[in-house]
């Protein structure tokens, strides 16, 4: 299978490319970029894949895009919505799981669970936000969380048997039934 060639570089030099490429932040842009650039300079798909890491159909892809409307393949054309937490409430977010406890914004538990700050943030806020964008938002922050699991209560017998039968002992682990 022939290799699709690079029709024309849209007045542009590959100089000014490969400094448009060494330039850009966007991951997305110096892949296509790159693409371009290796695909006018010869390099053959195999070559192109070993050192960008892209599939061949992208590749194509990439270079179909470039021949047909240039420069402005690299406008960012993917859909989805806008988050709903600004910078201003993830800073709030963050700064509230390190240096506030809960019980200081009026709620019963001790510890903050992503159910809470969700309630949390919608109350102070007015924005509805999911327990797994919480989660994803204290993640790219660097603040583990972890999923709070079952304990058995401490004072009542009764509880903790109860707790007990819902376990079966391995060598290794439990298995819940």
């Amino acid at each position: 299978r022939s290799a699709i060639n690079i029709e024309t570089l849209h007045n542009f030099k590959i100089e000014e490319l490969i400094e448009i490429r060494n330039s850009t932040e966007n991951n997305r842009q110096r892949l296509i970029l790159t693409t371009v650039i290796m695909r006018y300079l010869n390099y053959s798909n195999k070559e192109i894949m070993t050192l960008t890491g892209l599939c061949q159909a992208t590749i194509v892809s990439y270079v179909k895009k470039w021949n047909a409307v240039g420069f402005d393949t690299l406008k960012e054309c993917r859909g989805g919505s806008l988050g709903k937490l600004s910078p201003d409430i993830i800073e709030n977010l963050i700064y509230t799981v390190k240096n506030i406890s809960p019980i200081d914004k009026g709620f019963v538990a001790n510890t903050w669970t992503c159910a809470l700050l969700a309630l949390y943030i919608e109350r102070e806020f007015g924005v509805k936000v999911t327990e797994e964008a919480i989660r994803l938002r204290l993640i790219e922050n660097n603040i583990s969380y972890k999923r709070a699991q079952p304990m058995p209560t401490k004072f009542d017998k009764a509880q903790q048997e109860a707790f007990k039968k819902n376990t079966k002992p391995t060598i290794y682990f439990r298995i819940f039934i």
